[in-house]
């Protein structure tokens, strides 16, 4: 049986805890997604050395040879998403996005778009908009980009995993295969990143 205790952190012979404070920025009061992303290293000792020193980093990590890691409380906020989002909107239904702001911010140069629509999308709340670090969880796979469009592949185990953790958030906190989003989504990051991730 798995259990959320009360400092967040799932009871789990499946999960094992890494906990770093370092990577926990204040109190995460909702839960209503999930964004998948891939650590940019070969091995779960080179993130966790990152968590140590850095102020970035996911709730969970999953290693290759599917190990489950609790890297923060899931009571506590992460930056995982990124400091821009993109506009759900235009991403998922670009043809029939009738919004006009948006609209005017298309028509802005790349740099002041980004920020224009950063700032739109942030007014709204979800699933109006994409997930940001104020409600959601994040999740790492281990693997390394290969180029600016290519990760390496996940790992079947990996998958395997991600399916089992998955379906145990969803469960405790109401949420489901719909709220899951791959980081390249969501934000402005290598295209490939978590794209083999199958749940």
């Amino acid at each position: 049986m798995t259990t959320l205790n009360s400092e967040g952190m799932f009871v789990s012979p499946s999960i094992r805890h890494r906990r770093f404070h370092t990577i926990e920025h204040g109190k995460l009061d909702a839960i209503k997604a999930i964004v998948l992303h891939q650590t940019d290293s070969s091995t779960a000792e080179a993130t966790f050395n990152a968590y140590q020193s850095g102020s970035n980093g996911a709730h969970f990590l999953i290693d290759t040879d599917g190990r489950i890691y609790q890297t923060a409380s899931a009571h506590k906020r992460c930056y995982h998403v990124g400091r821009l989002i993109k506009s759900r909107c235009l991403e998922i239904k670009p043809f029939s996005c009738a919004d006009a702001e948006l609209a005017k911010a298309k028509a802005l140069r790349w740099a002041a778009r980004v920020k224009e629509i950063d700032k739109i999308e942030r007014t709204k709340k979800y699933p109006d908009r994409f997930p940001v670090n104020s409600d959601s969880l994040g999740i790492e796979l281990v693997g390394r980009h290969i180029n600016d469009t290519t990760y390496e592949a996940v790992s079947s185990t990996q998958s395997s995993s991600l399916r089992w953790l998955l379906n145990l958030l969803y469960q405790t906190f109401t949420i489901g295969s719909d709220d899951t989003f791959r980081h390249p989504q969501v934000s402005y990051k290598n295209p490939g990143e978590a794209a083999s991730a199958k749940w």
